[in-house]
């Protein structure tokens, strides 16, 4: 099955964009827009939710996403957006938005820095680019590798498909971004403590062994 294909089976069942604990903080970093009403695209917008919240901040967004499904929901709702594989480019023109935004979306494409540099090219100059990608150094991952599992195998067991093709760490991100020029001007981290639970997030670099995904703020630095 290929994987749009299998996004439509799941927008189709119900599946839905959810607000969590990471989107309302990148949300808080990114704050209300001013009365210019910024050019905001949402790159794997899904089914809208986030795309619409952003426009009630002030911005003026756009979605793309892969699955037919989604997008005939998200404009349902009420969002302008169509039909689009990242990973044959961001059908945009250059230098033609403020904000760039990329919620659970680097781990599924399989050129992660073309779509990067995509980003770049899209992206006015001075632009910001928010970004959730996982990391997948995380303690619980290093324990399983180290006892000799496989860190996808209890999704294979639970869905019968892995969705991310890329293993990501801190350091590949950062690589990743200084090949798109893109500077990262903060990184922070979605965590949870053993025997805890509670998640939070952080900048302080001491939790990202216990952290599953990063929050990633970055600008263009082109001039």
């Amino acid at each position: 099955m290929l994987p749009h294909d299998r996004e439509d089976i799941l927008y189709s069942d119900g599946k839905r964009c959810q607000i969590k604990e990471e989107e309302q903080f990148m949300m808080s970093l990114l704050g209300d827009a001013d009365a210019k009403q910024p050019a905001l695209l949402d790159l794997g917008c899904g089914s809208g939710e986030i795309s619409l919240a952003l426009a009630h901040k002030g911005y003026s967004p756009f979605g793309l996403d892969f699955s037919k499904v989604a997008v005939k929901i998200a404009s349902a709702n009420g969002l302008a957006c169509e039909e689009a594989d990242l990973d044959s480019g961001i059908p945009k023109e250059d230098s033609s938005y403020d904000v760039v935004w990329a919620g659970d979306v680097m781990e599924h494409v399989f050129d992660p820095i073309n779509v990067f540099k995509e980003v770049r090219r899209v992206l006015k100059p001075k632009g910001r680019f928010f970004a959730t990608i996982p990391n997948d150094l995380h303690c619980k991952t290093r324990i399983k590798v180290l006892l000799g599992f496989s860190y996808q195998e209890p999704v294979y067991r639970k869905f019968g498909q892995y969705k991310h093709h890329s293993f990501f760490s801190e350091r590949l991100v950062r690589y990743m971004y200084e090949a798109a020029n893109l500077e990262i001007v903060k990184m922070y981290y979605v965590a949870s403590l053993p025997l805890f639970g509670r998640r939070f997030i952080t900048s302080i670099k001491f939790f990202r062994i216990f952290s599953t995904l990063m929050i990633v703020q970055a600008i263009n630095k082109k001039n």
